[in-house]
């Protein structure tokens, strides 16, 4: 039986991009400790979720198939049937899956020190090689690795709560930012639960 892996979100977002509409699966991975393989768990991830579309795609194309052959009592034109390699995959030449990006929060107050590509994790090898070698890049969110300025584009109380975990190791900024940042003092109560966890 394959590998089965849940997510801790995944969710179809779209979006406005030079003026057309955009699709992709993002999922979100709540990270409490760091991760040292994070590349290759993420990317198994993703690469099952863009596994589980070409079977959502294959599972349709059966069933468009057979509603066919019964509409028309088996007298398929030569261009319903599929390729050989359509048939074989069981993805159409025109099917297109909509990408995966997955990103990872950080909510430990340590600097992040794993790797972030496969490229990374490989030992030693060379280049020639590694030309050739798949890469998997990690879309990290880590508070001590952002500036305020980053940090304050977000439009939610992860804004505070990443503001919070960043200066976690440095009372006298903490006690600052908390006191001057009115937001600190209209948080929801689920923001205010995160920030009572102790931080690392």
């Amino acid at each position: 039986m394959p590998e089965q892996k849940y997510r801790d979100v995944l969710k179809l977002l779209y979006a406005m991009t030079d003026g057309r509409t955009a699709y992709c699966v993002v999922g979100i991975e709540n990270q409490a400790e760091i991760h040292y393989a994070l590349p290759v768990r993420n990317g198994v991830y993703d690469f099952l979720q863009l596994s589980h579309q070409v079977s959502e795609a294959a599972s349709a194309h059966r069933q468009a198939m057979k509603e066919m052959k019964s509409e028309h009592s088996d007298n398929l034109q030569e261009n319903e049937e599929p390729t050989d390699g359509e048939f074989l995959s069981g993805f159409w030449k025109t099917d297109r899956l909509i990408p995966v990006v997955t990103l990872v929060i950080y909510f430990g107050s340590d600097s992040w020190d794993a790797p972030l590509s496969l490229r990374e994790m490989y030992s030693g090898t060379d280049n020639v090689i590694l030309a050739h070698a798949p890469d998997y890049h990690v879309n990290l969110i880590a508070p001590r690795e952002m500036s305020d300025d980053e940090i304050n584009e977000f439009h939610s109380n992860l804004r505070e709560v990443m503001l919070y975990i960043k200066y976690s190791k440095d009372k006298k900024t903490l006690n600052k930012v908390v006191k001057e940042d009115i937001k600190f003092q209209s948080m929801e109560r689920q923001a205010a639960e995160v920030i009572n966890v102790p931080f690392i």
